[in-house]
């Protein structure tokens, strides 16, 4: 089985875990861990550890972080390695919704293939909106 672990600070995973949810229905295979506002890294890490219980050694996850150089993802890959075989795990930062639904869009292709198809959709979905107005108020 591949999971998807979105892991934040603040309720980021939980947002974005529910704005996955109304694209792709709720799902097992999605979860989320966040480290909030003046929670200690030894009661995150229980999280973890909880919200990671069913997965295994054959499992592949995807970790999703909203910062690569943040303590919930050291954290969390700290908890992965007592469990699973990280070698069967990638983790990506910079956590988008884009990101996330191409996970799930990939989750029969190979690991390395999702993160590749990843990366990619979060090149192509972080650029400027322009925006152009009319000379009428109801044109947008």
């Amino acid at each position: 089985m591949r999971y998807l672990l979105f892991i934040s600070h603040g309720g980021f995973a939980d947002g974005l875990t529910e704005a996955l949810g109304m694209m792709v229905g709720q799902r097992n295979d999605i979860v989320k861990v966040s480290f909030r506002d003046g929670m200690g890294l030894p009661e995150f890490k229980e999280h973890v550890r909880a919200a990671i219980a069913p997965m295994t050694r054959d499992d592949e996850i995807v970790v999703m972080a909203d910062l690569v150089s943040g303590s919930p993802l050291a954290t969390t890959m700290d908890a992965l390695s007592e469990q699973v075989d990280l070698d069967k795990v990638r983790a990506v930062a910079g956590m988008n919704l884009p990101m996330a639904l191409t996970a799930v869009e990939n989750e029969e292709e190979p690991l390395e293939d999702t993160i590749a198809a990843m990366m990619e959709v979060a090149k192509e979905q972080v650029t400027p909106f322009n925006l152009t107005v009319s000379d009428s108020e109801d044109d947008i």
